[in-house]
């Protein structure tokens, strides 16, 4: 009988080698386990982004956005859909004033289906955050080639991140963007020509900042070209495959300039222009930029006027790992497969620092970077755990490593993530007391035909239901080139009467009108800004220079610190300035009762009134200081007068009381004395 010869597997005797096949173990998910991951991917991102809404919504018993701009894509969606024109007030402002065409015509399409603004905003910024989840986990997936698991616990990274979630609530084209980033990215790995191109075109459509994704990938691509003989894995697009990529890219690209040079004679939109001209690095700064804006920011994962750090810290150091690996392969000359991404990186922020050093508001303008940081740093961690699996041999140690790096940057960026929760709340409180009611201010007051003029056009142009003037020029141009000169404010005022506005809707930090008590104040219960609206007079309203507001936002970081002497020369300058000017006489006597001189605190306190009688704050401290002299006679009229223009003020009233018994103990002091004679 013949023997049957059974093939016994030779065990490995390469330690190296055995720990390598260990450690790169292919793990693919069966239908069942895939269809979850892809479950997950999916609901949780909605999930959490509800959990933020919901807080926010039971914390201030209404819906708002952490952004004033979300409005201003609600306003030219709707008016397109109404009045078919691509303007902001009716069809009469029409203008390239949208940063992101795109999604304007995205919420003017939404328009048709749901009509309520704020759920309509919310389902586009959790849906695309929806689509740039999926995609992202293609994308890791590809990355981490036959490793699913760690291209899924990549992608949780990115939905639990709490700039993510607060981004996709805010109304904006950020979850948009970095969708159709992704999905790009994704497309031009897998070598996929014409989705690729149509993504590549769409990003410009979404943001101009987009070309520094171009940039990126032609880098990319001409290194892959160099490579390509030498390492064969690397593929290349055909011929025919290249030309279908520029065919399509080019009809995107033309469309989306032409567009724009119908609407506003330029190839690019106002508000690119706008915000170049008034956030130039003439007047910012670029070291400050790079260090707070940016560093800061992907370290400690935070920036004004949020600051909540932690999560980034440990995704940090995978990162820098990752670049340090990419300068050693092009030295080596070997394709690193972060080089798009990292290239995207470095670009975008450079054309910041150069062209536009500013960050805005959270940082907004770097989150596009946030997934592409976090799949670096991913990648950063398992080459780590690779390296270490290489001189350890030990496949399950070098495994944990990764799986422990990931665990504190889950636990770090859930923490982060509640704390966050609270910050989004505080947040669209704080538009909504200072934006929103002002348009409801203008909705109830004011009347049909009032123009208002304005920096913060985004929920007055939406709910007012009033004609807008941009003085920041976002969609009044002709405004654009004039905002850093020296007498804007003069040149600003001309307009303003030329094209008839009524009235003012300013933070002070912005702009201040002197000696005109604001028709409507809106709540300074969160710091720091405050709006104003007056009244527009032509022949009598005077809005103070940039140079003399500027010296009134320094006098009261003064103030603050108590600093007299500061204080009252920084005013003598404001006074050379502005020598009419109410506020500046009230500041300068604060400075004066610092430093106990009555005389000239009671002097300057008469001047403010002499130019402002109903100046309310220089009447209230006036009197409370009458009072504590014994002058109660004179006290009383400046009380009563604080009390008339402000019934509920609780310090005149307590003051009020004070005097009223001090006057009616003289009176029967005085009646005693007289029945004794």
């Amino acid at each position: 009988m013949k023997k049957i010869k059974i093939p016994v597997k030779k065990k490995r005797t390469n330690k190296e080698d055995y720990g390598k096949y260990s450690f790169e173990e292919p793990f693919k998910p069966g239908k069942v386990l895939k269809i979850v991951f892809y479950a997950i991917v999916i609901l949780l991102p909605v999930l959490l982004a509800f959990i933020y809404l919901r807080f926010a919504v039971n914390s201030n018993k209404y819906m708002s956005f952490p952004l004033d701009d979300p409005w201003i894509h609600l306003t030219f969606g709707k008016n397109l859909i109404e009045y078919f024109s691509f303007s902001f007030f009716k069809g009469e402002m029409v203008t390239a004033g949208s940063t992101s065409p795109l999604y304007t015509l995205i919420v003017a399409i939404g328009f048709l289906i749901v009509s309520n603004e704020m759920i309509l905003s919310y389902a586009l910024g959790v849906g695309f955050f929806v689509l740039a989840s999926l995609a992202f986990y293609r994308l890791s997936s590809f990355e981490f080639d036959k490793e699913n698991l760690f291209a899924l616990l990549c992608t949780l990274i990115f939905i639990i991140d709490k700039w993510m979630n607060f981004i996709s609530l805010s109304g904006m084209e950020t979850t948009m963007f970095i969708f159709l980033l992704l999905a790009c990215a994704y497309f031009y790995r897998i070598r996929s020509a014409i989705p690729f191109a149509v993504f590549l075109g769409l990003i410009i459509w979404t943001r101009p900042d987009g070309v520094a994704f171009i940039a990126a990938v032609v880098i990319d691509y001409l290194l892959v070209k160099h490579y390509s003989k030498d390492q064969l894995n690397l593929k290349l697009f055909s011929s025919k495959e290249i030309k279908t990529i520029g065919i399509i890219f080019g009809v995107i690209i033309a469309a989306y300039f032409g567009m724009n040079y119908f609407l506003s004679g330029t190839i690019l939109p106002n508000t690119y222009n706008a915000k170049l001209t008034y956030y130039s690095p003439e007047f910012r700064s670029r070291w400050d930029f790079l260090s707070l804006e940016v560093w800061n920011f992907f370290k400690e994962g935070s920036f004004y006027p949020v600051s909540v750090g932690g999560s980034y810290y440990l995704i940090m150091i995978g990162f820098i790992f990752s670049f340090g690996k990419l300068i050693y392969d092009i030295y080596k000359k070997n394709y690193n497969q972060n080089t798009l991404y990292i290239a995207f990186a470095l670009i975008m922020v450079f054309i910041y620092w150069y062209k536009l050093p500013y960050a805005h508001r959270f940082g907004r303008y770097m989150m596009p970077l946030i997934p592409f940081f976090i799949l670096v740093g991913t990648i950063g961690f398992r080459d780590i755990a690779r390296i270490i699996n290489k001189f350890s041999n030990n496949p399950l140690f070098s495994r944990s490593i990764f799986y422990i790096l990931i665990g504190i940057t889950y636990f770090n960026g859930i923490k982060n993530y509640d704390e966050v929760r609270v910050a989004y709340a505080v947040e669209c409180r704080y538009i909504h007391d200072r934006q929103v009611n002002a348009a409801y201010w203008f909705q109830k007051y004011s009347k049909e035909g009032d123009v208002i003029a304005t920096h913060d056009i985004g929920a007055i142009g939406f709910y007012s239901g009033r004609k807008v003037v941009d003085v920041a020029g976002l969609v009044t141009p002709e405004l654009i080139s004039k905002i850093n000169d020296k007498d804007y404010v003069q040149y600003m005022t001309e307009y303003l009467k030329e094209h008839n506005v009524t009235y003012l809707a300013f933070l002070r930090e912005w702009y201040r009108v002197a000696n005109q008590t604001p028709l409507y104040t809106t709540p300074d219960n969160i710091s720091p800004e405050i709006m104003d609206i007056y009244k527009f007079n032509p022949d009598e309203t005077h809005v103070l220079s940039r140079e003399a507001n500027e010296l009134v936002m320094y006098g009261l970081k003064l103030v603050n610190q108590k600093a007299a002497q500061q204080l009252i020369h920084f005013m003598n300058r404001l006074l050379v300035l502005e020598p009419n000017y109410a506020y500046a006489y009230y500041l300068r006597a604060y400075g004066y009762s610092i430093l106990k001189d009555d005389l000239n605190y009671e002097k300057d306190l008469n001047s403010a009134l002499s130019i402002m009688p109903d100046f309310k704050d220089a009447n209230l401290y006036y009197g409370i200081y009458l009072s504590t002299k014994g002058r109660f006679e004179e006290s009383k009229v400046l009380l009563d007068k604080v009390i008339t223009m402000e019934p509920l003020n609780k310090i005149a009233k307590d003051n009020l009381v004070i005097v009223n018994d001090s006057l009616n103990a003289r009176i029967t002091q005085e009646g005693s004395f007289n029945q004794f004679k």
